[in-house]
């Protein structure tokens, strides 16, 4: 099995800046857009009325705002290993 090398510092970086980005935005977004109910859905979607009144719905709403505050969970872990990352390699290359 071959070796896995690491990314390099510059794209591991920005990869990392990127996903926080994402995740921050569209946590943020999704649990707004439930929180005060302004879930709309494409009208392709409805010819599944039942399937919209659901996501539509209070059940439907909890659901979107329990994801949304999950992705700014992730986006707030995402920040801490990108934060940490950067102090480990300036610290670390201060004492040199």
């Amino acid at each position: 099995m071959p070796v896995s090398r690491p990314r390099p510092f510059t794209w591991d970086v920005l990869l990392r800046a990127l996903r926080f980005f994402y995740l921050l935005w569209g946590g943020m977004l999704l649990s707004t857009l439930a929180f005060y109910g302004r879930l709309k859905l494409p009208t392709v979607l409805w010819h599944w009325p039942a399937f919209c009144r659901m996501v539509i719905g209070p059940w439907g709403r909890a659901v979107a705002l329990g994801i949304g505050l999950a992705m700014c969970l992730a986006a707030l872990i995402e920040i801490w290993e990108l934060v940490d990352r950067l102090l480990v390699r300036f610290m670390g290359e201060s004492e040199r």
